[in-house]
């Protein structure tokens, strides 16, 4: 008999075309998206789903990625917090174990955009990547920009891009030697994290990371996804697999102003088309001027890294993503129209 899980809102299903209260789990292997304003009512509707899936499915691990301060998350029944800041909480920037040349090119890609580098910096990571025997990463994240800026000076490129790109990689050194708890988080540990070990084990975890800017939010959250896709094999379940829960991720999943980057871009295209041309290419500064935004690399390369792992590895994986939003219109138009179900409140 099929495992129905009742929403506790008429919502479509996707397979019959009708308008529904309670669906078949194996519907849930795909993405749910959660709206309102009502923050108490959103988390209600969470919680109701969430508990009946530990109740009728309790091996489907569940990771809960507090980005708010919420005072209804005792609502989950979780099974442990990890707080951000806590020696416990192990995020590595790479899986040691999962090493491989399509998880080598998805690392590189999500460096990439985490810092905003330019992107023929990705030519760069694959040098000094080549000279790590066996997949063997250095610890440190620090220690990996630092041989990235290395590399980058003992093998030059024109100096205008050289100096560009050196001065990016000492910025994003800084960003994590800022926070010491944040360099201590990225380390890479000798097994597998504790809470990526009882996520598999069917155990409801919480990873808060409330007390973090949102860039930081940002780097975190890409990268649990990263470790989760690489951790999960790709496979045919018609079950979910684990489920991943963004509350309140309005802030780190807002769609980049593409209209914008567009009018401008044309506006200055005569410019740096001249510029390109002169020196065979543009550097990070130019290529940011050119759309008018500092953050435009960034912007653009993480939507595509997080498109990529919730689009595509993650339903490869059947790993279901909660996300609990205020205003759809706002977000990443590529989740909502990835997500098979949704709840829209008032």
């Amino acid at each position: 008999m099929s495992i129905k899980i009742n929403l506790g809102y008429e919502v479509r299903d996707f397979e019959k075309g009708i308008l529904v209260e309670n669906l078949p789990l194996r519907q849930f292997k795909y993405h749910i998206l959660i709206s309102g304003n009502d923050s108490r009512e959103k988390s209600a509707v969470l919680s109701h789903i969430l508990n009946q899936i530990y109740v009728k499915a309790p091996d489907i691990g569940v990771l809960f990625v507090k980005l708010r301060s919420n005072e209804d998350t005792y609502l989950y029944h979780l099974n442990k917090v990890y707080e951000y800041g806590e020696p416990e909480l192990e995020i590595p920037y790479f899986l040691e174990h999962a090493y491989s040349d399509v998880n080598r090119e998805q690392l590189i890609n999500c460096l990439n955009a985490m810092f905003g580098f330019h992107y023929e910096m990705k030519w760069v990571m694959r040098i000094i990547i080549k000279h790590y025997k066996l997949g063997r990463f250095p610890n440190s994240l620090v220690d990996f920009l630092e041989d990235l800026k290395n590399c980058l000076m003992e093998y030059p490129y024109d100096k205008h891009f050289t100096e560009s790109n050196i001065k990016s990689i000492e910025k994003a050194i800084e960003f994590i030697q800022e926070d010491s708890l944040l360099e201590r988080a990225l380390w890479i540990p000798s097994g597998l994290p504790e809470w990526l070990k009882l996520w598999s084990e069917g155990k409801k975890v919480c990873i808060d990371l409330s007390s973090c800017d949102s860039q930081i939010q940002k780097l975190l959250v890409v990268l649990l996804c990263q470790i989760l896709k690489n951790f999960v094999p790709t496979n045919e379940s018609n079950i979910p697999s684990g489920i991943v829960v963004l509350e309140d991720a309005d802030h780190i999943l807002e769609e980049p102003p593409h209209d914008y980057y567009r009018k401008t871009y044309n506006s200055n295209r005569d410019y740096y088309g001249w510029k390109r041309e002169k020196n065979y290419f543009l550097t990070k500064e130019q290529i940011e001027g050119a759309y008018e935004d500092p953050n435009y690399l960034f912007n653009i390369q993480f939507e595509s890294v997080f498109r990529d792992l919730i689009v595509n590895e993650f339903r490869y994986r059947n790993i279901s993503l909660f996300t609990v939003f205020v205003d759809t219109l706002k977000i990443y138009k590529f989740l909502n129209s990835s997500s098979k179900i949704k709840v829209l409140l008032g």
